[in-house]
């Protein structure tokens, strides 16, 4: 897939679900053809699920799929703000082998090794010598400009020596720790699709858009790299300020 970067512009939010599921269901063929499976990265929110739930009724060669996740909250997979159930259940509707499912161990008490067992099953699923590179990631951006679980003012960002790191808890924000991919593997995905909607995100996507250290807008990552960039945006979250 050629690289570069563009921004879709939805009507509403059905359009943005049915755009995000083209996109992800063309990813997901054209890697099937030429290396004859798909490796998908998955994030939460509720932006992507509608978009998750149309693409699952979509037929596709789901056998020749495997499923990852951008970032767990620390918790058990069935509590509510698993993002591994959450698109578990948004995918229920496709035919796709229990064990094309590889989540993060948002639930273990370690999570540092939790992080670590997770680096090496990436690396075994796509060769200890090659790039991480998912065929398609979707990201989201949150109202602080993180995207996965990078947050501004950790550092979390910068890490690069590793594929998958553990995050603190950010108890001042009610954040509970988690799972995350790093900038290097979310930058090294051939199809970047960055989800956002509502008026509420416009500034923050401006200001990811912009230059400047990726600490203070962790979403500026998703610039970086060789892959196709594809901001889908509705129509409020795209208007110019």
């Amino acid at each position: 897939m050629n690289g570069g970067e563009e921004t879709l512009v939805a009507a509403d939010a059905a359009e943005l679900a049915r755009l995000g599921a083209e996109l992800i269901a063309r990813a997901i063929a054209a890697a099937i053809d030429a290396r004859g499976v798909a490796r998908i990265a998955l994030s939460g929110g509720s932006t992507p699920s509608e978009a998750y739930q149309r693409l699952a009724a979509l037929s596709l060669p789901w056998a020749q799929t495997e499923w990852f996740w951008v970032d767990e909250r620390a918790v058990a997979p069935d509590h509510p703000r698993s993002n591994y159930g959450a698109a578990r259940r948004d995918l229920a509707a496709a035919p796709i082998p229990e064990e094309r499912f590889f989540r993060m161990e948002g639930e273990s008490p370690d999570l540092a090794g939790a992080a670590a067992r997770y680096e090496r099953l990436l690396r075994a699923r796509f060769g200890v010598a090659s790039a991480v590179s998912f065929d398609v990631m979707t990201l989201g951006i949150g109202d602080d400009a993180h995207t996965a679980s990078l947050f501004p003012g950790t550092g979390a960002a910068g890490i690069e020596d590793r594929l998958v790191a553990a995050i603190p808890a950010q108890p001042d924000k009610g954040l509970e720790p988690r799972l995350t991919l790093t900038a290097p593997v979310i930058q090294e995905a051939r199809l970047k699709l960055l989800l956002a909607r509502g008026a509420g995100k416009r500034g923050v996507v401006a200001q990811a858009k912009r230059p400047g250290p990726a600490d203070e807008v962790p979403a500026r990552v998703v610039r970086g790299g060789p892959g196709r960039l594809v901001w889908l945006l509705d129509a409020a979250a795209a208007q110019a300020g």
